[in-house]
């Protein structure tokens, strides 16, 4: 038995147990979703009704779920650029500055991570309440009570206030990220580039981004797929998808139609379109900002 063949027993041990694990319980949940959508079901009862394409033809002409589906895009849109420009920005102040305290600011950014979603969707709530809510108290105290606002139940301001919770959460994640990724840029570089005259901006978008530009791509379909898996508790918790479904989103809406009006078929429809939306979301991101690797 020779060498070549012994490494491809051992790379074949161990690839086909989580192969197999995969599968079923990842790919098989999805073909039988697929399965689902084609059927009228109410997900308890052992009757199941053939409709062929009569969900995904109710889909396109059920006008929440394309509202559902633009709030989802607005939010990961907004949430994104404020998050990730926040994010390079503590970053690039805390390394670049060397600030001692910078073990201190990690821990502080990084907290709201260890809290549940739920946890911070209650308290962010309780910030936003008009009567008791620390911005509104904020503002009469000031003497802009005028600006005051029910935040939550406005449908001017509940998606703002909702991508202001997620900027809380996520900011100190990828800050922490991208610290760790500046501090491991040579120092020699930038040194060499200051002999040569390059101011410190200059520095920060010929050296620093792209060197940065593989974590980035990396962190940006992090954050596409945990926004997707964690925006659903937030806006169940927050908002319940109102007021007069100004904040409601595709996994609300599927929610809605699984477990309140027992229309699994349907439910898993939206749940697909759902799975479609990242992903195309996704692809499209690692498309438009694919580039040459720099390495140092």
């Amino acid at each position: 038995m020779n060498k070549k063949y012994k490494r491809n027993i051992f790379i074949f041990t161990f690839i086909v147990p989580t192969l197999i694990f995969y599968l079923t319980f990842f790919g098989y949940p999805i073909l039988e979703a697929f399965y689902i959508s084609f059927l009228r079901w109410t997900g308890l009862s052992s009757t199941k009704t053939f409709v062929g394409f009569d969900n995904f033809k109710r889909l396109f002409e059920d006008k929440v779920v394309w509202k559902a589906m633009l709030n989802n895009v607005t939010m990961l849109f907004y949430g994104m650029i404020i998050i990730f420009i926040l994010a390079m920005f503590f970053a690039t102040i805390i390394v670049r500055k060397g600030y001692k305290e910078s073990k201190f600011y990690r821990v502080v950014f990084l907290f709201p991570n260890v809290l549940s979603v739920v946890v911070i969707s209650i308290i962010w709530s309780f910030i936003f309440s008009p009567n008791m809510g620390i911005i509104n108290n904020f503002l009469n105290l000031i003497g802009l009570e005028n600006l005051a606002r029910t935040w939550l139940g406005d449908e001017n301001t509940v998606l703002g206030s909702l991508v202001v919770t997620q900027v809380w959460t996520y900011t100190g994640f990828f800050m922490v990220l991208y610290m760790s990724a500046m501090k491991n840029i040579p120092k020699a570089m930038y040194e060499s580039a200051q002999i040569e005259g390059a101011s410190e901006i200059r520095q920060y978008f010929s050296i620093t981004i792209p060197l940065m530009w593989e974590i980035i791509r990396t962190s940006l379909a992090f954050f596409v797929a945990r926004f997707f898996k964690t925006t659903f508790p937030l806006v169940y918790v927050m908002t319940g998808g109102g007021p007069n479904r100004s904040s409601e989103i595709l996994s609300t809406y599927m929610y809605e139609q699984g477990f309140v009006n027992s229309n699994f078929g349907y439910a898993t429809t939206i749940g697909l379109l759902l799975f479609a939306v990242m992903m195309s979301i996704n692809f499209i991101l690692q498309k438009v900002t694919k580039r040459e690797v720099y390495e140092f």
